[in-house]
């Protein structure tokens, strides 16, 4: 555990307030290089779910998101993406306020003006001075320094998502988490050179996804949080698809000790797992 934690304190302080250059990802050649499926690949992945806050931080507050990046360059940033009453943008992860805000009711229910007067609450429940960001203020923040993976949800179009996306020239910086095939084969249709994510559950959502038009490339697998067999991963490598394995929630890796997660993680890795999505990027990172 000494070892570990020395390790970890290591590669936090050779990473600690480096950013990343702006327009770094600038083009569809940039983003495929990014997200090229290599079997040398020596580090995984690592998605920042709702940002990767701890318990004293916001979740998808560019706050966090900036505190996140700094230490992991490399890092993918998740987000959720919100539709107000008015049709502007906004993050947060429920769909009600009551349990990230100081306030209650549906965000679905409010202008952006209401919005804006309400602040966050940690993950632990104090209550901050930090404001709902807007998905226009993450795309002025991030100015395509950091990919931004969005999770755009029920009840939002991501096609009109992504027109914001394109209005602020920022196309070759995200990524869209569709929740169906049929989704995501509407927003491909679309944009051609856009990556996606869907999931793919077990092997018939596999055999089902090697036969759709979306198999043909610039797609990331979302798999089973428990471990798949082998030629479920080499399957999806085959087709050039990343898989990423989730790692948060009840009784998954994230809610252990990092020294009883630790095979945990780099199972998954060893599998075939080639993103990890964890609410502790910077501890996960490092184990790598």
């Amino acid at each position: 555990m000494k070892t570990t934690s020395l390790f970890l304190l290591a590669f936090l302080l050779a990473y600690a307030g480096v950013a990343q250059p702006m327009n770094r990802f600038r083009d569809s050649q940039t983003v495929d290089a990014f997200f090229k499926y290599r079997a040398d690949r020596k580090r995984p992945l690592i998605l920042a779910h709702r940002g990767g806050p701890g318990s004293a931080d916001t979740e998808n507050s560019i706050t966090t998101f900036d505190k996140t990046a700094k230490a992991l360059p490399d890092v993918i940033i998740e987000m959720d993406v919100r539709l107000t009453r008015d049709s502007n943008y906004v993050l947060l992860h429920d769909p009600t306020l009551d349990r990230e805000s100081d306030a209650t009711g549906s965000v679905a229910d409010k202008t952006l003006t209401e919005l804006k007067a309400i602040k966050l609450k940690t993950l632990s429940g104090k209550l901050t001075d930090q404001p709902i960001p807007t998905f226009t203020d993450v795309l002025k923040w991030n100015r395509n320094r950091y990919m931004l993976a969005l999770d755009v949800k029920p009840g939002t179009d991501p096609l009109l998502v992504m027109a914001e996306v394109e209005k602020y020239k920022a196309v070759h910086s995200v990524f869209v988490i569709c929740y169906s095939m049929a989704e995501a084969q509407k927003v491909r249709d679309r944009y051609p050179s856009l990556w996606l994510a869907v999931g793919v559950n077990d092997m018939a959502g596999l055999e089902r996804l090697e036969k759709s038009p979306l198999a043909s490339g610039r797609l990331i697998a979302l798999t089973p949080q428990k471990l798949q067999p082998v030629s479920f991963y080499e399957r999806l490598h085959k087709l050039g698809i990343l898989a990423s394995v989730g790692t948060y929630g009840t009784g998954q890796l994230d809610e252990k000790p990092l020294s009883e997660a630790t095979m945990g993680y780099r199972d998954l890795v060893k599998q075939g797992g080639d993103i990890i999505t964890t609410d502790r990027p910077l501890e996960v990172s490092g184990l790598f």
